[in-house]
């Protein structure tokens, strides 16, 4: 742990200039851990560690799960992308409440929840599913919550219906007795009139932003092999390949979106100034994850001294 701390140590006066604010928490900085990597919050307090201004766990599902058959994870490094079809794998909210509940957080974190990934989890009961997760864990001290609507590697895929979507906000909204902020992650392969109704849904149940976005189920513009690309088969890729769509969502969103919402960019990020680009852009943070297979646990320290030089 004395390598982490020293790094953890090192991000105070490269980051002095980096400071912003998140639903009213501070951040040191404004990288943070997309969802996906510690899904059930066994490493908070280690990935503060590396630097990042906050995290976010999850997806927790209301029940465990053991996700989809594996071989499920998948490297295009000539792209450096990968293709996973985990399926929301996890322990489910109850162990993750038991676990958290006994952490005091080194930094801002946030929860991620989706619906558990069975076929029969659909409208009323996904509601109920979600409405069950966020119960159960609402009371520890998150930053923020985040709900999943954008899975590709689930029985149904992403949620792009409106109405199942009320029916979770209501449910979720009528529980958040203490205010906690409320996301929304969507999808990059959102239809423009799904997202015409979600921004509509955003507003009128007060959710404080959004989270742009997750995996894509299109393969266009990669360089690796197509063969090969096909042969690996169903889900989300992610990594270098998403930020145009990323950059483009950012901007379409920040110009529809309520003046008190705020966006949090994810997908494709790895270099300073593509962070910057994107805080113009109008969102407030950003998240990672890909990058750091292929860079390693040091990024996040590399990326903060370039961001600080381009301040």
């Amino acid at each position: 742990m004395g390598v982490l701390r020293s790094a953890y140590e090192l991000t105070g006066p490269m980051a002095a200039n980096l400071t912003t604010e998140l639903c009213g928490h501070s951040l040191k900085n404004p990288i943070g851990l997309a969802a996906g990597f510690d899904k059930n919050g066994k490493l908070v307090n280690s990935l503060a560690a590396l630097g990042f201004g906050f995290i976010e766990v999850g997806s927790v599902t209301a029940r465990p799960c053991a996700g989809n058959p594996r071989p499920r994870l998948f490297r295009l490094p000539q792209d450096r992308a990968l293709i996973n079809r985990l399926g929301l794998n996890g322990e489910g909210a109850q162990a993750v409440y038991e676990r958290l509940k006994r952490q005091d957080f080194a930094l801002p974190v946030a929860l991620n929840i989706a619906k558990s990934n069975y076929p029969d989890v659909v409208m009323d009961k996904a509601a109920q599913d979600i409405a069950f997760s966020f119960n159960t864990l609402k009371d520890l001290p998150f930053a923020y919550v985040t709900i999943n609507t954008s899975c590709p590697n689930t029985h149904d895929g992403a949620l792009f219906g409106s109405q199942e979507l009320t029916l979770i906000l209501k449910s979720v909204t009528s529980l958040n007795t203490k205010g906690l902020p409320l996301f929304l992650k969507l999808s990059p392969d959102s239809p423009p009139a799904f997202i015409e109704s979600l921004l509509e849904l955003a507003r009128q149940y007060q959710i404080n932003g959004f989270v742009l976005g997750n995996t894509t189920v299109s393969r266009e513009a990669l360089v690796s092999a197509p063969d090969k690309v096909a042969a690996i088969g169903a889900g989300g890729l992610s990594g270098a390949p998403l930020l145009p769509g990323t950059k483009a969502q950012v901007k379409a969103i920040a110009k529809a979106k309520q003046p008190w919402q705020q966006i949090i960019a994810c997908g494709g990020i790895s270099e300073a100034a593509d962070i910057k680009e994107l805080l113009q852009s109008g969102a407030s943070a950003v998240q990672l994850y890909t990058a750091l297979v292929y860079e390693g646990p040091t990024l996040i320290l590399s990326l903060l001294r370039a961001l600080s030089r381009l301040n």
